[in-house]
């Protein structure tokens, strides 16, 4: 007899044996019930759009005492497709300081856009 026929049949009657069956349905339950669990708390941190608007005005009032002004836009890339700019931006000189998502990014996203598009129109 092969060592892998030995092999295969020592899985085969521990797959038939009753407590091994029992053992391998409770830790299915077991690990439904953690995804379950991780799923809820995933949803317990998610903030109502209140809550989003109370967060940002709060950020705008801090940031106003250093003379900087929270600015949320959105900016359109292409067909229908929009994404929000976070910018902050120095209110005495209105330069902006940072960006969220960086200027090039957004000129990259355009680009692919326009090239997507280019493609789609030739095969067409």
């Amino acid at each position: 007899m092969d060592v892998k026929n030995v092999v295969n049949v020592q899985a085969a009657l521990q797959m038939n044996n009753p407590q091994n069956v029992g053992r391998n349905v409770r830790a299915e339950m077991q690990n439904q019930n953690q995804n379950r669990e991780r799923v809820q708390a995933e949803e317990k941190k998610k903030l109502s759009p209140k809550e989003m608007e109370k967060l940002v005005n709060d950020l705008k009032d801090k940031l106003s005492m250093l003379n900087t002004q929270l600015k949320i836009e959105i900016e359109k890339i292409g067909d229908g497709e929009e994404i929000p700019v976070i910018k902050v931006v120095n209110t005495k000189t209105n330069e902006v300081i940072r960006q969220i998502p960086p200027e090039y990014m957004i000129k990259i996203a355009k680009y692919i856009d326009e090239i997507t598009g280019l493609l789609l129109r030739e095969k067409a």
